[in-house]
């Protein structure tokens, strides 16, 4: 149990970031006052002249609307949208938006190109959800910038056509993202220039520092990979922990099966134990014999454990793909989840440390029973015989 829960846990945490660095970007870089960014090709140049370290960089446009399909139907389904204006030409070595919509490594939503102007790639959960597909309009409606006696109201749509459909394997971006060029992002959003700069490092590890630095020197606004969900990444380390924590108490109850198994056969081999001591087996000799049955009871569930642990592991889709046919039960909601799957990652070294705690626990639970039978007096064991 606890190889499959650490292995889920640890896959979850890495995927995860995967997914959040490639469907992003490792830094993003604003104006600290929310203006737009008039030249961003010169801003790309200075990042790029002044911080090695960032190896790619493209603009964007991020607009909150809503959508809706194009037809004549009485009644259109809306959505709500995060449209993301980019740059096609360097946006390839910034984000996976090109690979998530190539057929591949189970993408099998993934379909069309890069979009040009008047065009539109959407997430697939929400083309699904609005009924659009490859070579449909849709339209996206905008809050007006020009307030009316009624309030903000939306602004006249903006219709596109569907180029492509993006599966980026994480229900946040399928179910919400849609992704249109530059222009046409500006001509939405009614403004010159655009919302910021996402940059590609060589080292996403490094992304504080290098936020820092900007700061410092320029007075950009900067927001880091980790920063956009350092909640989720902190809450998801004290799962893993809490997780491991209880777990374990579950294999020291099974330690304490062990000292109890232990102590009732010392009582019924009381007899044996003193016909040893009266041949002249001494109390050492004693306590390795009882040591060595827990520790071979021990290593035997342990070696048990670790082997149907992994191989679950392992497995873990394809089982429970055959509960959830079996019962009916979802097992994972990928909207939940943010995945399409159960993300595993059978660390050696998480299932060394599980493998050495359950062997120590037992050789722990050992230590009291083979105690207690090296002090029993030969003569008190052999008085009713």
């Amino acid at each position: 149990a606890l190889i499959v829960v650490l292995s889920v846990m640890t896959g979850f945490d890495r995927e995860l970031t995967a997914s959040i660095m490639g469907n992003n970007s490792h830094l993003s870089v604003a104006d600290q006052f929310d203006n737009p960014i008039e030249d961003p090709a010169g801003l790309i140049d200075l990042l790029k002249k002044n911080f090695p370290k960032i190896t790619a960089a493209s603009p964007f446009i991020a607009i909150k609307a809503v959508m809706h399909p194009g037809g004549d139907g009485a009644e259109k389904h809306y959505e709500p949208v995060l449209v993301v204006g980019i740059d096609a030409e360097t946006e390839g070595p910034v984000t996976n938006l090109a690979a998530n919509l190539s057929n591949t490594q189970g993408r099998t939503f993934a379909a069309g190109t890069l979009p040009k102007k008047k065009e539109v790639v959407l997430g697939y959960i929400l083309a699904q959800n609005i009924g659009a597909d490859i070579g449909d309009l849709v339209a996206v409606v905008t809050p007006s910038k020009k307030p009316s006696p009624l309030g903000m109201i939306g602004s006249q749509p903006v219709w596109l056509t569907v180029c492509g459909i993006s599966q980026a394997q994480m229900s946040d971006f399928d179910s919400v993202y849609a992704y249109v060029d530059i222009q046409t992002a500006q001509q939405i959003k009614q403004q010159k220039g655009v919302d910021g700069i996402h940059c590609m490092l060589s080292d996403p590890l490094n992304a504080a520092n290098v936020a820092e630095e900007i700061q410092k020197q320029f007075g950009f606004a900067t927001t880091t990979w980790y920063q956009s969900n350092q909640f989720f990444f902190e809450a998801l380390k004290q799962e893993k922990v809490v997780m491991a924590i209880i777990l374990m108490f579950i294999v020291l109850v099974a330690a304490f099966n062990i000292t109890s198994t232990l102590i009732m056969v010392v009582m019924e081999k009381k007899r044996d134990i003193g016909i040893l001591r009266t041949l002249g087996v001494g109390p050492g000799a004693v306590i390795r014999i009882f040591m060595m049955e827990g520790l071979y009871i021990g290593l035997s569930g342990t070696v048990t454990g670790v082997v149907l642990g992994s191989i679950l592991a392992y497995n873990l889709n394809p089982v429970a793909k055959v509960i959830a046919n079996l019962f009916g039960v979802d097992l994972f909601n990928s909207v939940i989840y943010h995945f399409d799957h159960i993300p595993v990652a059978v660390v050696p070294r998480d299932v060394a440390f599980i493998t050495l705690s359950a062997v120590a626990l037992t050789f722990i639970s050992t230590l009291y029973p083979a105690w207690s039978a090296s002090r029993l007096d030969p003569v008190d064991a052999l008085r009713y015989e």
